[in-house]
């Protein structure tokens, strides 16, 4: 007799071996996981290209600008944002002697090409100083500027001397004007620069109290460019000559800061400058005395009649330095150290 088929028992290999039937068609949830996926890294590609070529694109906007159109795109950036001010800060590099000199000279040349032409050459009325103001007026401005910059921390002694006989050619170029009221830019540039140099003066000296030493021969680079612009600008920078007796003065065997500068220059007469020095009547005594110094002494190019070079005594415990050259020496000033 047959047993019915729904009676029988089924083996245990059976059920292991034997796959379940599916229930129903398969999820598309894992597809489109993927397919999402694919898609985000897609759009995340697409996103970085557009950025990239955006900034390359903006890279070679701005290395078509001129410089005054970049610094204008920069100030204008700042305007709008002012917080961008101190961020744009911190990224430019401190500017240096190298990089300034060239921008200087470039204000400068800016300058004596703005005045009015005449078959006379340059004038010296009110017309031309009129014209000429703007240019003159943003020379001066970065004169000082550069110049409290390169004498303030961190910049070395050496650093801030060599500017300032930068700057102070530059002053001694500047033109003079018929009408006296036209020369307070001149006149106040030169009083600036006397205050620069003193305060180099004295950061000098309390480096050396910190224990820094000065070769004989760099000392006296700086003393005789002070000399030589004292003796063109008519005595401007009397008062930065003392201080530099009372505290340098030492170091190239000047032993007394009473010791007169004046009477050591009575045999010296200023070298001829472009532009000239403007007279300064406010001064008094101190620029005429200078003025009215006599002979070619201070011509001859290894600087006798300076009591800076009258005075040699050799200072054996003083390290010797190699004397650097200064910078801005074909400006005119010619000196060459006595041996």
């Amino acid at each position: 007799m047959d047993t019915p088929r729904s009676t029988l028992k089924r083996k245990p290999s059976e059920d292991i071996d034997s796959p379940m039937p599916s229930s129903g068609p398969p999820s598309p949830s894992g597809n489109n996981s993927d397919s999402n996926n694919d898609q985000a890294k897609v759009k995340r590609v697409r996103t970085t290209i557009q950025r990239v070529s955006k900034q390359k694109t903006v890279s070679k906007l701005i290395g078509t600008l001129t410089n005054a159109q970049l610094i204008n795109l920069v100030n204008t950036l700042v305007d709008s944002h002012p917080s961008l001010a101190e961020d744009i800060s911190n990224l430019v590099p401190r500017p240096t002697i190298a990089s300034v000199q060239p921008y200087l000279a470039a204000l400068e040349t800016k300058m004596q090409e703005s005045f009015p032409y005449t078959k006379w050459g340059p004038g010296r009325d009110d017309y031309s100083f009129n014209r000429v103001k703007p240019a003159l007026d943003e020379l001066v401005e970065n004169l000082v500027d550069y110049t409290n910059h390169f004498t303030s921390p961190p910049e070395f002694p050496t650093t801030s001397f060599s500017f300032l006989h930068i700057a102070t050619e530059f002053c001694h170029r500047l033109p003079n004007w018929d009408n006296p009221a036209n020369n307070e830019h001149k006149s106040n540039l030169y009083k600036s620069l006397a205050d620069f140099w003193i305060k180099a003066i004295q950061d000098a000296s309390s480096k050396l109290e910190e224990g820094k030493i000065y070769g004989q021969m760099t000392v006296q680079e700086w003393a005789k460019n002070l000399e030589q612009h004292n003796i063109t600008s008519q005595g401007m920078f009397s008062s930065a000559i003392e201080e530099f007796k009372t505290k340098l003065g030492w170091i190239i065997g000047i032993h007394t800061p009473a010791s007169s500068f004046s009477s050591s220059l009575s045999s010296g007469s200023p070298r001829p400058s472009y532009g000239g020095a403007t007279p300064n009547h406010s001064h008094g005594n101190s620029g005429s005395n200078h003025a009215n110094s006599g002979s070619n002494g201070s011509n001859s190019s290894d600087g006798a009649g300076s009591p800076y070079q009258s005075q040699h005594h050799s200072q054996q415990q003083l390290s010797q330095q190699q004397q650097p050259q200064a910078l801005g020496r074909n400006a005119g000033l010619g000196f060459h150290s006595r041996r």
